[in-house]
């Protein structure tokens, strides 16, 4: 079973374990957000890096505007172009 309305967490699933007495996995699972939508959201992410990018922005633009790092900012727009090879072979 996981969360119906995932919110970004302000404690972690141990802190939360040893405030209510359990395992810290059951509440990972409790809290969790479903599957598919972590590959919903972390898509777009990824297809807004790359729109940024090819829009002409730098890697540090593109973190600032995502609020990440700019490594981060680069998996993003390499994971998107990947993925998007991927689909337009097939």
């Amino acid at each position: 079973m996981t969360a119906e309305n995932p919110v970004r967490r302000t404690r972690t699933a141990r802190e939360v374990a040893q405030s209510v007495g359990c395992h810290p996995r059951t509440v990972q699972r409790a809290v969790a957000e479903p599957r598919d939508e972590f590959i919903k959201r972390s898509r777009a992410r990824q297809d807004l890096a790359l729109e940024l990018k090819n829009a002409g922005l730098k890697y540090r633009e593109i973190a600032d505007r995502l609020g990440c790092s700019e490594k981060a900012a680069q998996n993003l727009v390499h994971r998107a172009r990947d993925r998007h090879k991927l689909t337009s072979v097939t």
